[in-house]
């Protein structure tokens, strides 16, 4: 039977009235016509950078009601920089989210670093793309193809972004343990630029996440100018495990927290406060969004390492591990490799 609108009137002002259950408005339409923006922790050119352009470009076709992503780079300290505008500047909508990228974001809360705003268990994880293998390359120019040759009298000069990053901790805990000559300058603005001073012989090599490469710099790995001579885990054929041949319990025990965030892979956050509904929409998008073949064909083609996806559970569950196993005695020793040399 059809209404005359007038009718259609009266019926809702009845049902206003008598406090009959109206229509709620499905939180699943939230997103059609919103604009999301996704901010990358480093500037364009890396790792981090092209694993977000990839996820902006697909995630929304997997939102209900297909909104618009903006992509956009807040580089600084590492992912410092973003981790606290997400944390304390953005409103818990569900419209600005970010990957603020690995080490320097994750441990932060271990190391206790000045300048931290934000406590990373409180953010809202909403999926990674995975671990992923972190790398020693070598220019091939110095003639060092493996580990045997590394205690060598020549000092070797690594890039990296910040004292607190993975990349210039782990070095540092090689030179102490394993008494390798390796100088860590910090101070790079990302994986771009401390690809070209190594181009350029102003450093001889970096130790750097594989999708970093692969997504930046490909030609460098596959013309054969850089040397993988380590690994973090046992992906690459005929590159050693570093943690295999580890001096003692307490460099293991630090290997393991400093390759924690390679494990946790690439987070996507969200800032601590948005709505359940809307955190499970992002979280159901960003599962289906890694099983897509269409997703994981443009990653292949990048040359973008995807690992093994983990769910937004997963990692909220990997975080909380991870700062329950460190020993306070492994973080002070963690701590006192993030100092700057003066």
């Amino acid at each position: 039977m059809n209404f005359a609108p007038w009718a259609r009137c009266a019926a809702l002002a009845v049902g206003l009235g008598t406090g009959l259950p109206l229509p709620a408005m499905s939180q699943s339409d939230f997103y059609a016509g919103k604009t999301i923006t996704l901010f990358a922790g480093f500037p364009p050119g890396g790792g981090v950078d092209g694993e977000m352009r990839m996820v902006a470009q697909h995630l929304q076709r997997f939102i209900p009601g297909a909104p618009s992503i903006v992509a956009k780079n807040m580089p600084g300290a590492g992912g410092i920089a973003l981790a606290n505008t997400l944390y304390n500047n953005v409103a818990p909508d569900g419209l600005t989210i970010g990957m603020p990228g690995r080490s320097g974001f994750l441990l932060s809360k271990i190391v206790n670093t000045a300048g931290v705003r934000f406590d990373p268990s409180k953010f809202i994880y909403i999926g990674a793309a995975g671990s992923t293998n972190s790398i020693l390359w070598l220019r091939r120019e110095l003639g060092i193809e493996s580990l045997e040759q590394l205690p060598g009298p020549r000092e070797l000069v690594l890039g990296a972004w910040s004292s607190r990053s993975q990349n210039a901790i782990v070095p540092k805990v090689l030179a102490k343990y394993r008494g390798w000559p390796l100088k860590v300058v910090h101070g790079y603005r990302g994986t771009a630029e401390t690809l070209l001073a190594l181009e350029r012989g102003e450093i001889d090599g970096l130790y750097s996440h594989e999708g970093t490469i692969q997504a930046g710099r490909p030609d460098l790995f596959e013309g054969g100018k850089i040397i993988p001579i380590f690994q973090s885990f046992d992906e690459l054929p005929k590159v050693p495990v570093i943690t295999e041949s580890a001096t003692g319990p307490r460099e293991t025990s630090l290997l393991k927290l400093l390759n924690s965030p390679s494990q946790v892979g690439l987070a996507l956050v969200a800032p601590p406060g948005v709505s359940n509904d809307r955190v499970s929409i992002l979280r159901r998008a960003y599962t289906r969004m890694t099983d897509d073949k269409e997703y994981r064909f443009e990653a292949e083609k990048r040359g973008i390492a995807l690992g093994q996806p983990m769910t937004g559970e997963e990692l909220q569950r990997l975080v909380e591990q991870t700062f329950a196993e460190a020993s306070a005695e492994v973080v002070s020793e963690y701590m006192s490799y993030t100092e700057e040399v003066k």
